[in-house]
């Protein structure tokens, strides 16, 4: 394991890669978590579980959303 002292670069800073997991790329951003030197195995873990979890709830609420709205556009 890298030295987590070490200066890196921005894109594997702990907000920046927090950022892109939950603001911008979603689950497409793991690999700068895995790649980051900054965060424990534990936070590593814990980081993903909580992208997945958040990446369900937005697929689900998504299709509800486009249920209902097709919904609407019938008339139904």
């Amino acid at each position: 394991m890298e030295n987590p002292d070490k200066k890196v670069p921005w894109y594997y800073q702990p907000w920046a890669v927090v950022m892109s997991l939950f603001l911008v790329l979603g689950p497409f951003g793991l690999p700068l978590l895995y790649r980051s030197p900054k965060f424990s195995r534990t936070a590593k873990i814990v980081l993903t579980i909580a992208t997945v979890a958040y990446t369900v709830y937005l697929v689900i609420a998504t299709i509800e959303l486009a249920q209902k709205m097709s919904g609407a556009l019938i008339g139904v």
